[in-house]
C-alpha cells in the first residue's frame, strides 16, 4: 500500500484537501476550510509562504495575527500529516513533502516559498 501510493507522480492539493474532508478527524479539516481564505489572502500579500518541509513559515517582522494563523494552520497540518501516514503507511515526514511539492505546483505567481536552508524565493 506504500509503495502504491508513493509511486503515484502527482498528489495534487486537492486530493490532500478531499482527504481531510472525509477523514475521521474532521474537525482539523474545518478548521483548515475555514482558515484558507485567510492563509491565501496572506501569501497574496507575502506575508508567510510555504516550506519544503510542509508548513507555513511567516516572513520577518510580520504581526501576531499572521503569527497565530500560521501557527493554528501547522498545528492541523502536523495532524494531516499523520493521518494520511496512518492511512497510506508512510511517514509524516514523506506526506508533508508530497504536500509541500503539490501546494508550489498549485501556487500562484508572486507567492513566496522557503527552501531548507531558510532562503526565501518568490514564484515567478
Amino acid at each position: 500500500m506504500r509503495n502504491q501510493f508513493f509511486t503515484k507522480s502527482i498528489i495534487t492539493y486537492s486530493i490532500f484537501f478531499l482527504a481531510l474532508i472525509h477523514t475521521s478527524m474532521a474537525d482539523f479539516g474545518s478548521r483548515m476550510k475555514e482558515r484558507l481564505p485567510e492563509i491565501v489572502a496572506a501569501k497574496d500579500k507575502g506575508l508567510i509562504g510555504e516550506g519544503t518541509d510542509g508548513f507555513i513559515h511567516v516572513r520577518d517582522g510580520e504581526s501576531e495575527k499572521i503569527k497565530k494563523l500560521a501557527i493554528g494552520e501547522n498545528s492541523d497540518r502536523k495532524l494531516l500529516f499523520k493521518s494520511m501516514a496512518k492511512k497510506t503507511g508512510g511517514s509524516t515526514k514523506e506526506v508533508a513533502s508530497k504536500f509541500s511539492k503539490a501546494v508550489v505546483k498549485k501556487s500562484k505567481k508572486g507567492h513566496w516559498f522557503r527552501k531548507s536552508s531558510g532562503k526565501w524565493i518568490q514564484r515567478n
